[in-house]
């Protein structure tokens, strides 16, 4: 190998070492910030969807409407939670038993 190519390689070496560092910190930080937004806009669609069920879920006279939506409005994503697991997962089940109950059976053949 020549001499002048020698002392480029011996040149380039470090600055590329700190280029390749500066360049996966750079693909980390930039990883962090996509995860993120990508769980807050999952997070801001979570609350959207808890607001509109709120909203139009059927009047109930032990779940006051009102109070839920102030909730969910100002303490977005952990009212939203509560919401979901205080009010909408009791519904739910409630919904379910009640559709499974009054469903007629199955017939005994097909014809």
């Amino acid at each position: 190998m020549p001499a002048h190519l020698q002392i480029l390689a011996q040149l380039a070496g470090p600055a590329e070492s700190i280029f390749g560092v500066g360049l996966g910190v750079a693909v980390g930080i930039f990883m962090l910030c996509m995860t993120v937004v990508g769980a807050g806009l999952a997070l801001l669609a979570f609350w959207i969807w808890m607001l509109i069920d709120c909203a139009q879920a059927p009047e109930n006279p032990s779940e006051n409407r009102v109070a839920w939506i102030l909730i969910l409005v100002f303490t977005h994503w952990l009212g939203a939670l509560l919401y979901f697991f205080i009010v909408r997962q009791p519904r739910q089940a409630r919904l379910r038993a009640a559709t499974a109950s009054t469903s007629p059976p199955f017939p005994s053949s097909v014809r």
